[in-house]
């Protein structure tokens, strides 16, 4: 098992500092304390989580780089109104499926100076799962799984975030609404369910591996219904997007 003893408390007032000095010159002035002490920690971090991670949901993804498991600190701001160059948290991501790593299930974990984000889902759906994704929102059985599911979690305190549409897909009509416990979950396109709580002392420890666990272990059955969704149709492999 990997040695992941904890991120500095430096690593905090690194991100603060970039609030105020995002830009390239600053960047490669601290690039060496990058490289040092959230790089390679990252990659201690993901091994080991990704390895506790493993032992409940096997034959998720654990890439231990960035592009894999690590997102990139730069920010790709082609599609962006905010056009600074680096971002102001440090995220993480543990994928199963042979798609492009974001159209796949997965654990996600961030954490910024203010608080960490702990989570599962998928960023956008493909269209095959996105159909997928509807008619197991409403399949007799499946619906009231799902909707127990999500009930508990919200009463955890999870966050619900994802692109929705206004209304009910085509398919559904408004005298359907009424009968369909999952309507609103129906409306999405992609969906993300996360903890957001108040920066941990762990992380600076340890401690923080079973810190996470906790939440994960939480937010385990909705992945595994997330996952279960890729039985439903048939997966084109995708190397486009892969490590």
């Amino acid at each position: 098992m990997p040695q992941f003893n904890g991120f500095k408390p430096e690593v905090i007032q690194f991100l603060e500092a970039v609030k105020i000095n995002n830009n390239k010159k600053w960047f490669d002035e601290h690039y060496d304390f990058y490289q040092q002490e959230i790089l390679e920690v990252s990659r201690d971090l993901v091994e080991a989580l990704g390895g506790a991670l493993q032992e409940i949901a096997p034959g998720i993804n654990v890439v231990p780089k960035v592009n894999g498991s690590i997102y990139r600190f730069a920010r790709d701001a082609r599609f962006s109104k905010d056009k600074t160059p680096y971002k102001t948290h440090i995220s993480y991501l543990f994928w199963k499926g042979m798609l492009k790593r974001t159209r796949c299930p997965g654990f996600y974990l961030a954490f910024r100076p203010e608080y960490i984000q702990i989570g599962v889902g998928i960023n956008h759906f493909t269209p095959e799962y996105l159909q997928a994704w509807r008619e197991q929102c409403v399949q007799p059985g499946n619906d009231r799984q799902l909707h127990d599911i999500i009930q508990q979690l919200k009463q955890a305190g999870v966050i619900l975030a994802g692109e929705q549409l206004k209304k009910l897909p085509r398919g559904f009509t408004h005298s359907d609404a009424k009968d369909l416990i999952n309507r609103d979950l129906i409306r999405y396109k992609g969906l993300k369910c996360w903890f957001q709580v108040s920066l941990p002392e762990q992380l600076f420890s340890a401690e923080f591996i079973p810190w996470c666990m906790t939440y994960y272990q939480q937010l385990l059955p909705l992945f595994n219904w997330m996952v279960d969704i890729m039985s439903h149709f048939k997966v084109e492999v995708d190397f486009s997007g892969q490590p």
